[in-house]
């Protein structure tokens, strides 16, 4: 009898936890799917316009590119896109709601399985990290970055589950199996994430010493290196650069110190003192803490490298990502002492309202973060009231985090606008024409332009128009530029934002 209660509370320990993963991953995908419906039939994400969309419809042409940049993601996407015959914008769009799904199951299986957290508080902790606005800025373009997290953190909670094994024999197989295949594609799917994942892996074995650790360390730094020897030097060398581009000379303007330490303020800031008192708190969290502080080390590199070696900014915003698990865990610590407290010290009220107090702080608190994430997520054009205190710094962090999720190169209610612009141009330009415009809209020129027209940009366009009409001076030239800016070459098109010059 009692082998089979235990065994009756095992299954219903397992059946609770699938129903709440199910729960947690329509929560997510939920959450992913709500600015895209804002949106649509519009997409969101710089990188998505100027990237995924491209390189999933034409991959074969950007494949020179692409093969110096970790190209597995991208090649899943065109695989879909061509084996289901999806066009390839609902491809990336659903991939990206799949992922946060996903990423929203990882989170509530480290409160669940590392922390030890009973469910409801485990739920609470899921929504409270993917409500977070580094979290909502990762997920907004940096999809692959997304995956290669949520699967960072499924190998921690596999590492942690079997640290107590000292031999790989006393393992579960199918855990060191499906640790094994995650360390691989984490590493291969994105370079940053795949860098602080090996050197977490790296520390953590150095400190546990457990033979799965070791060999999770072992697998993840011999498929990263494999992939940046490939990256760096199977691939095309003559390639001079990425369909997403080196920083130019005017993003490295804003890679200077006052921006970067507003963006981890604004990113950063709210999450620090729950988050500190989470880092205390917290237990088995070591294989959490290696990457949190790495990744904070890395935020403040700016402070004895060149700002954009390193790129600050995205460790700032992973950071973020790692920060809201601990600020999470600190306020459930905080509610668990408030609770003690509240029903010790205020013995003159009912104890309802005594449980109720610490419940309505909690309630409070995750609300004022989701609705800051909801107003993100849907607002367009979002000023600070709509942000609160994430649009405080938008003229230093604008360049690094947008204000708002609905855009793209543009605002995507405009998007309309340029793409009306791009079809006038193909209906009233001769074939093989040369347009020449700014490098945030190449990805919808090369999805919309036409009949062998070729989208030319540039840092300094009065340079390239010239070199270019001295080359080709036969070949019919225009200018798509924003209708407020003076242009001295004759207008032929305008609307409300975008104008078309013919070059002489």
């Amino acid at each position: 009898m009692r082998r089979y209660y235990f065994t009756h509370n095992r299954l219903n320990f397992v059946n609770e936890d699938r129903l709440a993963i199910v729960l947690v991953f329509f929560i997510g995908c939920m959450v992913r799917l709500l600015p895209e419906l804002f949106a649509y039939p519009n997409p969101i994400g710089y990188d998505v316009v100027n990237y995924y969309i491209p390189i999933t419809t034409n991959y074969s042409t950007h494949w020179p590119q692409i093969s110096s940049e970790f190209p597995l993601y991208v090649s899943i996407l065109h695989a879909v896109h061509v084996i289901t015959g999806i066009n390839a914008y609902l491809v990336v769009v659903g991939s990206a709601i799949a992922i946060f799904g996903f990423f929203t199951i990882s989170i509530f299986l480290i409160a669940r399985r590392m922390l030890k957290i009973d469910i409801k508080f485990a739920l609470f902790i899921a929504v409270f990290v993917i409500f977070q606005m580094a979290v909502l800025r990762t997920t907004w373009d940096l999809h692959r970055d997304v995956l290669a997290i949520s699967m960072m953190f499924c190998v921690f909670v596999l590492i942690n589950k079997g640290s107590e094994g000292r031999r790989i024999s006393e393992l579960d197989w199918k855990s060191v199996l499906l640790a094994m295949i995650m360390c691989a594609l984490v590493v291969t799917t994105a370079r940053i994430v795949g860098s602080l994942f090996v050197i977490s892996l790296i520390i953590y074995s150095a400190i546990n010493r457990t033979k799965f650790a070791i060999l999770c360390a072992i697998i993840a730094f011999s498929f990263f290196a494999t992939e940046l020897y490939i990256s760096y030097y199977i691939s095309d060398i003559r390639v001079l650069g990425s369909l997403t581009g080196n920083n130019s000379q005017a993003d490295l303007l804003f890679y200077n110190p006052k921006s970067l330490m507003y963006l981890f303020i604004v990113v950063d800031g709210l999450l620090i003192p729950m988050g500190v008192l989470g880092f205390k708190k917290m237990p088995n969290s070591t294989l959490l803490k290696i990457p949190l502080l790495t990744s904070g080390i890395a935020s403040f590199s700016w402070l004895i490298l060149p700002s954009e070696s390193l790129v600050a900014d995205r460790w700032i915003i992973l950071l973020g990502i790692l920060l809201s698990i601990f600020a999470a865990y600190g306020l459930y610590d905080l509610f668990l002492k408030l609770k003690i407290r509240a029903m010790n010290h205020i013995p003159t009220l009912p104890n309802y309202v005594v449980r109720q107090l610490p419940v309505t702080l909690f309630a409070v608190v995750l609300g004022v973060f989701i609705m800051m994430g909801i107003s993100y997520e849907v607002v367009s054009d979002a000023p600070s009231p709509y942000t609160l205190w994430y649009g405080l710094a938008q003229t230093y962090v604008g360049h690094f985090v947008p204000s708002s999720m609905q855009f793209n190169s543009v605002q995507a209610s405009d998007t309309n606008k340029l793409t009306s612009t791009i079809s006038w141009i193909n209906k009233n330009t001769p074939e093989k024409s040369i347009i020449l415009g700014e490098k945030h809209w190449r990805g919808f020129m090369e999805m919309y332009l036409r009949d062998h027209r070729t989208f030319y940009f540039s840092e300094n366009l009065t340079l390239l128009k010239y070199k270019l009409v001295r080359q080709q001076p036969s070949v019919p030239m225009y200018f798509i530029h924003y209708t407020s800016k003076i242009s001295r070459t004759t207008n032929i098109y305008s609307n409300d934002l975008f104008s078309v010059d013919r070059i002489n």
